[in-house]
């Protein structure tokens, strides 16, 4: 690694562990979607899902997604790692969650300032285009970036957008994410932290 240390987050599955919440919405559009059918949909661009069978109301997502994240809490692990990574690395995030409920979030815990620039679904849903839009804006090599995620889908972006070390983190939105051959799999920010040390 050069002086130019970069690191992308995801958002949903690795900051914030809202899958659950995120599942719950989904469901009052779909009261007969399943886990593992909803996993499913992180396989690529969530933006892109086809949904074979249609809603059986119309929900506002973005809105009922908000609203459950003003009592979702972080574990102080988390917040201890991204302030320490702050101090040698520019941080940013990339999700496909709206910018808005982002901010409010990681101000709520603390750490908003830890990250230069967030880019939500509003700027664009594909991230391929979002890590393009970051790459230039901030003169960033995509060989300098690390990027934490928790989907295979998100492992595929990267790889198209030319990012070459991606960290998987279990326990977020999808499991078995070794099916795209992460650089590592790891099970929590304290190892995340160990890994990045190393690259240095």
């Amino acid at each position: 690694m050069s002086d130019n240390k970069v690191i992308f987050f995801d958002f949903d599955g690795v900051i914030a562990d809202s899958l659950s919440i995120a599942f719950e919405v989904a469901r009052m559009s779909r009261p007969h979607l399943t886990l593992d059918k909803y996993r499913a949909y992180f396989d690529g661009n969530i933006h892109e899902v086809n949904h074979e069978d249609g809603a059986v109301r119309k929900v506002d997502f973005i809105e009922e997604y908000g609203k459950r994240f003003e009592d979702l809490g972080i574990e102080e692990q988390k917040t201890h790692v991204i302030r320490k990574l702050s101090e040698s690395f520019r941080l940013f995030i990339i999700s496909s969650t709206t910018g808005g409920i982002i901010r409010s979030y990681l101000q709520q815990h603390g750490i908003l300032s830890c990250f230069t620039d967030i880019l939500g679904n509003e700027v664009h849903q594909s991230k391929v285009e979002k890590f393009q839009m970051l790459f230039q804006k901030y003169n960033i090599d995509p060989n300098e970036v690390i990027f934490i995620t928790d989907t295979t889908g998100d492992i595929k972006e990267a790889k198209k957008a030319g990012v070459q070390t991606i960290v998987g983190i279990a326990g977020g939105f999808q499991e078995n994410l070794e099916r795209e051959n992460p650089s590592i799999i790891v099970r929590d920010f304290a190892q995340f932290y160990d890994f990045v040390q190393k690259q240095i």
